[in-house]
């Protein structure tokens, strides 16, 4: 069986949801390091060929190359008959994915990673101030997507996980990476204001491979400015 070669960062979100995706369900893998901070993700004529968009991550797994988080999830998944992780089998229960999955672009990613950006890649790699009329905006964006997210694909506590009573889909993953880089800013909103992330937070950090994928950030919170803490 060809192994999937992932090309990506790990400080990337994506990148960990597709790594974790792969560890925990034990696909075999290779993962190749592009450092985004580097912009190797931008000058590796081998990547250029495996995803033309350039961004983090991408997959080749024999002849198939794929970008995209969310495809290379939903590839994983039916690809590897992980069926209790992407349900492809019932129509009704994919999309159920299929709408976390759509809504978390604009829903949740346009407000945690612009929020990041402005609280971390600023200060600590551009070494400039924040912009603080952005970094307001996106923080109180940050408030709707979390009371969507308890309301609607957690149902106030009904599920456990994302769209599901009782087991991870892929649509997890993907939440969680992105939530879960919010940590190294000592955002402290989640757990102040929302217990059904909260304790889905913890649900998911029992699951397998949880510390390997996300040691980079643990790392990282140690070395933030104290400034570009909340």
């Amino acid at each position: 069986m060809n192994k999937v070669i992932i090309y990506g960062d790990l400080i990337s979100q994506p990148t960990r949801a597709v790594y974790w995706f792969c560890l925990l369900n034990n696909i075999p893998h290779e993962f190749k390091l592009l450092s985004i901070g580097k912009g190797e993700n931008r000058t590796s004529e081998e990547y250029a060929k495996v995803n033309p968009l350039l961004k983090l991550p991408g997959i080749k797994h024999g002849d198939v190359c794929l970008g995209e988080s969310h495809t290379i999830l939903r590839y994983l998944a039916e690809e590897f008959k992980l069926v209790n992780f992407y349900n492809y089998e019932s129509l009704v229960a994919k999309c159920q994915v299929d709408t976390y999955l759509d809504w978390h672009h604009l829903g949740l990613r346009r407000w945690a990673s612009g929020y990041f950006f402005q609280q971390f890649i600023v200060p600590n790699r551009m070494q400039q101030e924040p912009n603080k009329e952005i970094l307001e905006f996106h923080r109180n964006g940050l408030v709707p997507a979390f009371k969507e997210i308890e309301r609607v694909f957690l149902k106030n506590g009904e599920n456990n996980f994302i769209s599901s009573k009782d087991n991870p889909t892929i649509a997890d993953f993907s939440c969680y990476s992105e939530i879960k880089q919010l940590d190294i800013l000592g955002y402290k909103g989640i757990s102040e204001n929302f217990p059904h992330i909260k304790n889905w937070m913890r649900r998911m950090e029992s699951l397998s491979s949880y510390d390997q994928v996300h040691k980079i950030l643990h790392s990282l919170k140690n070395k933030v400015s104290p400034n570009s803490k909340l």
